[in-house]
């Protein structure tokens, strides 16, 4: 993956999901078309090779656009997702007998047991546990990778992986099911599909360390003119603008209504940022649905302030000719 592909939008949260799913898709090619040309393995060995292939490919996918987003070492980005899948794989197939052959058996009566052992048999209560152990499978190794960094939340989004994988496998394949094909095959790619994306979404997500805050002009006077509020060391800044000549990190002119020192944005370690009001000209935030007046009030023992997010913009100046900044999230490594 490529931070510059991935703007700052709320489809950050899914570009990893699609990866994923696309890895998974991928992974259930690839076994199926080995078992249509020359199987290695026996019918009992369908189930444990498909969730096997499907949680190891998105395991070492997961790690992969971790190690590739953070520009890591070569070696790492070869090593790490195949540490990752690798166990992750393994972990999935163990899981896979242990629930068939020794836990499942107990839990049902003997004609129970025996469906269960059935490779051929699809019912949902007797698969639905080997999905929901792929799911936690799926999550040991790139918990185990990250140093059990994030691990509640790699093992609540597995096992939710395998849930959501296990339920779309079983209604795309039930033949009394409306939302179905009624075929196998296409129940395989989409549970598989369904389980990376769920997987993806949920267990680890592109982090905001990788974006830094830019102002930028949108007014015609110095149009595109742009600055960074923090750069890559993280650490907390503060940006100011107005049309004083000397120590100001933006200019701006005075005859657009700026003040010498009319507003600054500011980014603390948390990387949270905050625009001030510095001037008793005007100054307004404006956002989806909220405006915020951030003039200066002298009767306050400190300047007003106001949480940013990507696509606000600052208005300074008169309300019928302003100048106006836009807050913008970028790739750190924008230059």
């Amino acid at each position: 993956m490529n931070i510059f592909l991935v703007p700052y939008t709320w489809h950050r949260h899914f570009a990893l999901g699609w990866v994923c799913a696309a890895a998974a898709l991928l992974a259930w090619w690839a076994v199926l078309g080995v078992s249509v040309v020359s199987p290695f393995w026996t019918l009992d060995w369908d189930g444990p090779v498909f969730l096997g292939a499907v949680g190891g490919a998105v395991a070492g996918t997961s790690v992969l656009a971790e190690q590739s987003l953070f520009r890591h070492a070569l070696w790492r980005r070869v090593l790490f997702p195949m540490l990752a899948g690798g166990l992750s794989a393994a972990v999935i197939i163990a899981g896979f007998w242990l629930w068939t052959r020794a836990v499942g058996p107990l839990l049902f009566s003997a004609d129970g047991a025996a469906d269960l052992a059935d490779a051929s048999l699809v019912a949902l209560r007797y698969r639905l546990p080997a999905w929901l152990a792929a799911g936690f499978g799926m999550s040991l190794g790139p918990t185990a990778v990250r140093n059990g960094r994030g691990i509640l939340t790699h093992g609540a989004g597995g096992i939710a992986a395998g849930l959501i994988g296990g339920c779309v496998w079983y209604l795309m394949g039930y033949t009394k099911s409306a939302l179905g094909y009624s075929d196998l095959y296409y129940a395989g790619a989409f549970g598989a599909m369904a389980m990376g994306l769920s997987f993806g979404v949920l267990a680890w997500g592109i982090p905001d360390a990788l974006y830094a805050g830019w102002l930028r002009v949108v007014t015609d006077n110095r149009h595109a003119r742009r600055i960074p509020i923090d750069g890559l060391d993280g650490r907390a800044r503060e940006r100011f603008v107005g049309h004083f000549p000397v120590g100001l990190d933006l200019f701006l002119p005075a005859q657009d209504g700026v003040a010498e020192l009319h507003v600054s944005v500011m980014v603390n370690a948390k990387q949270r940022y905050r625009a001030r009001g510095l001037t008793l000209a005007p100054t307004v935030v404006r956002r989806f649905l909220e405006r915020v007046d951030l003039r200066y009030d002298p009767r306050r023992s400190a300047p007003l302030e106001t949480d940013l997010s990507s696509g606000d913009r600052i208005l300074c100046g008169p309300p019928e000719n302003p100048s106006v900044l836009e807050f913008l999230m970028l790739p750190k490594e924008e230059r």
